[in-house]
């Protein structure tokens, strides 16, 4: 029986997937970067539907993204590297979870041709979906990224990482292994490298798993944008030496493929022995790929004793006799009311919680304006967002100018870091509405100007198609919404680049410390079009 199911199967800024099943459950762990809650984690039981059930950072205290900066490091490329909270692996052993991951930190005059500070950590957890299970992280000495823990059958415990040389050095990076106490968080011995990967740069994201008397190595290569890959080795010995696979890559993005840098990889079986592969991978329509590096699955064949045979991946992806599997079903409208209590809701870095507030009613947010803009390279502005997850997509949120405070500007904006974010920014000193534009090689700027001193409120609309986004207002006056009017359109080549992360929609508030209602704060996605 041959069936099919549709890629990515978690849309929009969710990238570097692990995933680990328990039983009949899937868990799958995703990247966050400069973004609060951090390490989002989704469940499944049939690798189609995802909830979001939780984050292992649940908590502003558990750890700070206060220097969760972002560097240009080629502004030609848009080659725009942000740090945080990166490559996170997800682990099952005897009831508890294990979680490890890298913080990683840069000053905000961190230059292009200077390393972020990795600071790596475990976290564990009994129980994914109570934001009260997850410990404290406990941190242990590893200068790199992409943690990895491998439970071996005799009991012993041993983390993987890439080892960083340094971003500009030849080679980069080199896989290194340690043996692993779990119960203290900590390396015990030296790291030992253990393989330099096939040949490729940038050797990262290692995972080990033991099947028919070998331990298998997989990691990725070549960056993470073109030229991504995955890539295999194998050894008798958990300390090697690992024997490069002749046939490397095992899975790599065809050159005329919509779906590109494909690699970052995760093995697992499901519960009737069959194996997978979930992934990252960038949709790209010729320039435009905002939504940036998203999480995909792909089916494999592991015969004994053999190399696994991965499934390319496809947007339709076809398999062949999986029970777990079932048919797709129809394109799904997500239409979200984004409240404080939304699952998918995001702040900046290490927010202050207290200054967003339910207004009057549950469709009302109350945010407390601050002085931190959206372009700060630190700190927490006033932000409050979710992810787009389809190249379909609107958000509008309506602001009552009889309750806006002076002195403050606030809007709604499309984010993707630092140096790129476009927003519809309401000004309440001049009642004027512009485009507060800031994206690579162009100057943060005020465009297209609009008095609106006779309105009593003010809807404000971001929608956007494969190509561009566009930035809409309407007013209310005297009970009676205008016409829309487009006030500007966004290549949306401009928010696509060599980069780390993805679009958000959100609502923010710059000014002296007042509170501004944002009501109605809607985003709609449109899923499974494309």
């Amino acid at each position: 029986m041959t069936s099919s199911f549709r890629n990515p199967i978690l849309p929009g800024f969710f990238p570097d997937p692990s995933c680990v099943r328990v039983d009949d459950t899937f868990y799958l762990i995703t990247s966050s970067f400069q973004f609060f809650p951090g390490l989002p984690i989704h469940r499944s039981r049939n690798l189609i539907d995802w909830e979001l059930i939780g984050h292992a950072i649940c908590r502003p205290d558990q750890l700070s993204l206060e220097l969760a900066t972002t560097k240009v490091n080629n502004s030609e490329r848009k080659e725009i590297f942000t740090a945080g909270l990166y490559a996170p692996t997800i682990r099952w052993h005897k009831g508890m979870f294990y979680i490890v991951c890298t913080n990683l930190i840069g000053e905000t005059t961190i230059g292009p041709d200077e390393d972020f500070l990795p600071h790596n950590f475990l976290i564990v957890c009994s129980d994914l979906s109570n934001p009260n299970a997850f410990s404290e992280p406990m941190h242990f000495g590893f200068h790199g990224i992409d943690p990895s823990l491998f439970f071996d059958e005799d009991g012993q415990v041993y983390l993987q990482g890439s080892f960083i040389h340094g971003y500009r050095k030849k080679p980069a990076t080199v896989i290194r292994q340690a043996a692993f106490d779990v119960r203290r968080g900590q390396v015990i011995g030296e790291m030992i490298d253990i393989w330099t990967g096939s040949g490729d740069k940038v050797p990262e994201g290692p995972h080990i798993y033991k099947k028919d008397g070998y331990y298998w190595l997989l990691i990725a290569e070549g960056g993470t944008h073109r030229g991504h890959k995955i890539t295999m080795a194998r050894s008798k010995d958990v300390w090697g030496p690992f024997e490069s696979y002749g046939n490397n890559p095992v899975l790599m993005a065809s050159k005329e493929s919509k779906i590109q840098c494909v690699g970052h990889g995760d093995l697992f079986n499901d519960f009737h022995g069959d194996w997978w592969c979930c992934m990252l991978a960038r949709r790209e329509h010729d320039s435009c790929y905002p939504l940036g590096r998203e999480t995909f699955l792909v089916p494999v064949s592991w015969p004994r004793d053999e190399y696994p045979q991965f499934s390319p991946v496809q947007l339709e992806q076809k398999i062949s006799n999986r029970p777990t599997m079932a048919l797709d079903g129809p394109v799904i409208e997500s239409v979200n009311g984004v409240t404080l209590a939304s699952s998918q809701a995001i702040y900046l870095r290490s927010p202050h919680l207290r200054n967003y507030l339910r207004g009057d009613d549950e469709s009302t947010i109350r945010l407390l304006c601050t002085g931190v803009p959206l372009g700060a390279s630190s700190g927490s502005p006033s932000f409050f967002g979710v992810r787009q997850t389809s190249l379909f997509s609107k958000a509008e949120v309506i602001v009552d100018l009889a309750t806006l405070p002076a002195n403050t500007q606030v809007g709604l904006s499309l984010y993707k870091d630092t140096y790129r974010h476009v927003s519809i920014n309401i000004g309440s000193a001049t009642l004027l509405v512009s485009i507060e534009a800031c994206y690579p090689n162009q100057t943060s700027s005020s465009l297209s100007p609009t008095p609106v001193s006779r309105a009593n409120a003010l809807k404000l609309t971001i929608t956007s198609c494969i190509e561009h986004y566009s930035f809409s207002l309407c007013s209310m006056t005297d009970n009676s919404w205008s016409e829309s009017k487009t006030l500007f359109q966004l290549p949306a080549s401009e928010m696509s680049g060599d980069d780390f992360t993805g679009t958000i929609y959100g609502v923010y508030g710059v000014g002296k410390e007042e509170l501004v209602d944002f009501k109605s704060f809607n985003v709609n996605n449109v899923l499974g079009t494309i």
